[in-house]
């Protein structure tokens, strides 16, 4: 009976530790280890041209510069919010690089664009017909029911 006490605890304490025991990156660290890196990355620019900031996409590059292996990992952006990272997302940060926040890759990408690209305009041409269509010359075809032989 001892056993089977002991090996329950020792369960529980294992996916305490596991679940718990992920660490949680915390801004200034960030901020150390990717200031250099942010500093030469492409600045983007809303879409609707309202905010510049400076960013790049987490990759293993960054992802080696931070000393992580885990995918997704936990950080404390400059809003001591803790946020849930994964490859592929973004880092941001303001042009004077005061503070670090992270954006998923979707919204990321649905919402900035990098500013030294152009913005894609698509040109729409709509052409005013003022021919009028002899309706006498269109043939009608009548669906009729295939016969069974």
């Amino acid at each position: 009976m001892k056993k089977f006490f002991m090996s329950v605890f020792l369960m529980i304490a294992f996916f305490t530790t596991k679940s718990y025991g992920a660490e949680v990156i915390p801004e200034y660290f960030l901020m150390e280890r990717l200031i250099m890196l942010m500093e030469v990355s492409p600045t983007y620019i809303s879409t609707d041209g309202k905010q510049e900031f400076k960013a790049m996409q987490i990759d293993k590059k960054i992802m080696d510069s931070l000393g992580n292996s885990e995918n997704p990992f936990y950080i404390y952006d400059s809003n001591s919010e803790k946020k849930l990272v994964r490859v592929g997302d973004y880092f941001y940060s303001p042009t004077t690089l005061s503070s670090i926040y992270t954006l998923d890759k979707e919204n990321f990408e649905l919402n900035f664009r990098n500013k030294d690209i152009p913005e894609k305009k698509i040109d729409t041409v709509v052409e005013d017909v003022k021919e009028k269509i002899d309706l006498s010359e269109i043939e009608e075809k009548h669906n009729t029911p295939i016969s069974e032989n």
